[in-house]
């Protein structure tokens, strides 16, 4: 449960960071790009833990 919980904490910091980001008016390259390659991620990490969950609790 430790992997979820820091995804989750990754996941609202990279909320946190886009919304600031928007609120300025203007985005960076860079910070797009984080942004981007974070989410990206952040979906493969989630898919990867919730697998990892799953076969777990079949017993595999």
């Amino acid at each position: 449960m430790k992997k979820i919980y820091w995804l989750r904490r990754l996941t609202l910091l990279m909320a946190v960071i886009g919304v600031g980001a928007a609120t300025t008016g203007f985005i960076p390259v860079w910070i797009k790009i984080l942004l981007i390659a974070g989410m990206g991620g952040n979906l493969l990490l989630t898919e990867e833990f919730e697998f990892d969950l799953r076969s777990r609790a079949s017993g595999r």
